[in-house]
């Protein structure tokens, strides 16, 4: 029955990233945020950024629970291939057009808690660059 939600919200999502009460694994929520972003061969790149955000029930079925979160072109291309498990979330990000950018994301989820990486190549402009997101439940959502 899970599979079939999930199949008609668009989304393939593993019977091992539910619980047994029929809810994501991470908790819906209040979220505060840490993103760093890292370029290679630099250091320090900026401080870190805190965003506190709504996490809900659709976001996690989505992937937009551990999207792009910072200031970047690759925010507006389509997330593919949305894989949750029991305490990881992986997926990949594709641009359109030509010198298109792309990325790869992992993270590691808890009840409470998530803690990954996005990997970006700029596409054209030959560029990577790293996203890092630290998150914590901080109580409900209004």
């Amino acid at each position: 029955m899970r599979m079939l939600i999930a199949l008609a919200c668009g989304v393939c999502v593993s019977p091992a990233a539910w619980s047994d009460a029929g809810d994501p694994l991470l908790k819906p929520g209040l979220y505060q945020v840490e993103v760093r972003i890292g370029l290679p061969n630099v250091q320090d790149t900026a401080a870190p950024i805190v965003f506190t955000r709504c996490v809900r029930a659709a976001d996690l079925r989505s992937g937009q629970a551990f999207f792009i979160l910072s200031d970047n072109p690759l925010k507006n291309c389509e997330l593919l291939d949305y894989q949750p498990t029991a305490d990881t979330a992986v997926y990949r990000i594709a641009c359109p057009g030509p010198n298109r950018g792309s990325a790869v994301a992992v993270f590691d989820i808890s009840g409470a808690a998530y803690h990954g990486n996005i990997k970006m190549n700029m596409g054209g402009k030959n560029m990577t660059m790293s996203e890092t997101q630290a998150g914590k439940r901080v109580g409900d959502c209004d």
